[in-house]
């Protein structure tokens, strides 16, 4: 045979209910924390999220170039003056470069 056992707790510590008094100290917590290693590791953390900021920029800039070159190119198999006109600038760059 099974025996239970019936406690009564209160639903509430002072005038917050028992669950979101846990989870707000929990939150409070583990804030504290996040800043405390924070202001520990100091700037070393804030200079390499900047370069990661700076790094996914220009990862964004880079592909917008590549979408607008393929577009580009796309547009330039279908009409040979614009074809054209990508040889000749192509052309004049490899001279450029040949002079240097």
């Amino acid at each position: 045979m099974t025996r239970t056992a019936n406690i009564e707790y209160p639903s509430q510590f002072g005038n917050v209910p028992r669950g979101a008094a846990g989870a707000e100290a929990a939150g409070n917590f583990a804030a504290d924390v996040l800043i405390g290693v924070l202001a520990f590791l100091g700037s070393p953390v804030t200079r390499t999220v900047g370069a990661v900021g700076r790094g996914m920029a220009a990862w964004g800039e880079a592909r917008r170039q590549r979408r607008a070159d393929d577009q580009l190119w796309s547009l330039a198999l279908s009409d040979a003056r614009i074809m054209a006109d990508l040889s000749r600038a192509m052309s004049q760059d490899a001279l450029r470069g040949a002079r240097g």
